[in-house]
């Protein structure tokens, strides 16, 4: 997913703590000069939980940023130094569920937004889990549900997941 540097001018409008918000002139590849708004993310991870009895965890999460409840798979965005997608899966699925993996194994990675976000997702299969206490931040409210990938399917199918990366992970994962 590397791409080549076509930037001619960035001006930063906004830095922030997780996002920042740049002005980038580039030089496209057909010639013509482009001046796009794009989003400067570091990167994120979502992880599928299998349990040993191959039920699944999923999350029930209220977001601010919607107003609302939603379904979605535990995942959170890269945020340590140097931290690799592997390790921040680890960190994230413990943190959010109190569920400690074993084995995690890299299953695929996209961009969600590419129009305006340099986001790349890595999503992840975690297994042999062992159960800790969840490490949630102040503002994460989340209850945890366990259900069949069938079941979670089906979340899917009645529009009750609204969440792209759980979606795509999930019918990915029925497609294995």
């Amino acid at each position: 997913m590397d791409s080549e540097n076509f930037a001619e001018k960035t001006t930063y409008v906004y830095k922030g703590k997780r996002i920042s918000l740049k002005i980038l002139e580039t030089r496209l590849p057909n010639g013509k000069l482009a001046k796009k708004e794009v989003v400067e993310h570091p990167g994120a991870v979502v992880i599928l939980p299998v349990l040993d009895d191959g039920k699944i965890v999923l999350l029930k999460q209220f977001r601010p940023s919607v107003g609302s409840w939603i379904y979605e798979l535990p995942a959170g965005t890269l945020d340590k130094a140097n931290e690799s997608p592997e390790e921040c899966a680890k960190r994230e699925l413990e943190e959010e569920t109190g569920y400690r993996p074993g084995k995690v194994e890299a299953l695929f990675k996209f961009y969600p937004s590419p129009g305006y976000c340099t986001e790349i997702i890595h999503a992840y299969i975690a297994r042999d889990l062992k159960r800790t206490e969840p490490k949630r931040d102040e503002t994460e409210v989340i209850e945890t549900l366990t259900l069949s990938v069938s079941e979670a399917i089906a979340l899917v199918k009645r529009e009750n997941v609204a969440d792209a990366k759980t979606i795509l992970t999930l019918l990915y994962y029925s497609c294995l």
